[in-house]
Parts: structure tokens; sequence; C-alpha cells
């Protein structure tokens, strides 16, 4: 099975488990938990948590998780290439990473 966020979430809807029962038992929190069933990976700091998240994720499941991972994994190279393309853009941090985000307001400002 080829497992995408939104089938990830309809596992977990049909086991009955809630991402707060996920988020306690992991240490997870459900904002990182709806960001991987989302596929918004703009949310995570680096490739390391989006790996690490998703790994105990799928453990919470009773899932493989490195067979999730690397159906993730492809999924998270995609919106990756993507964001290095859009990489040029003229508005800091437009390219949906953390960092760059987080450091472009202070580089570059708002002008108020």
């Amino acid at each position: 099975m080829a497992y995408r966020g939104k089938s990830l979430r309809s596992l977990r809807q049909r086991k009955g488990i809630l991402l707060e029962r996920i988020s306690d038992d992991t240490r997870i929190t459900t904002w990182y938990l709806k960001a991987i069933e989302e596929e918004r990976f703009d949310r995570f700091p680096g490739r390391f948590y989006f790996k690490s998240f998703t790994e105990e994720y799928a453990r919470s499941l009773g899932l493989d998780p490195l067979e999730v991972l690397e159906d993730l994994q492809g999924a998270y190279d995609e919106w990756l290439d993507q964001q290095s393309t859009n990489a040029g853009s003229d508005c800091p941090g437009s390219n949906g990473n953390f960092f760059t985000r987080f450091t472009g307001r202070f580089l570059n400002p708002p002008e108020v």
C-alpha cells in the first residue's frame, strides 16, 4: 500500500485513534502530526524532524515506519525540489523553508 497523508489520516480514523492520543504517546505536537497528514512539509524545520516524526507516527498506527517513510519521502523530495525551483523569488523565505522564513524576517524586515 502506498502511504500518503490522507491515507494515514483515514487509517487512523478507522482505528478510532485521536491525534491527541498519538501526541501523548509520541510527545510530538498535534501541529506536526497534522502536517504529516496534510503533507504540509513547510511546517517542519528540516528533513531530520520530518523523518523522525513520520517514523514515530507510523509506529503509533502499527505500521512499518520505513515503508511509510519511503512513500512520504517521495512527496517530501518533490516538495523540496519545487521549493528550490522557487528559491529565486523576491520575497524572503518564500520557498517555505522554516529557517529561511525565520531568518528572512530579521535579515529583510517588512517595511512599516
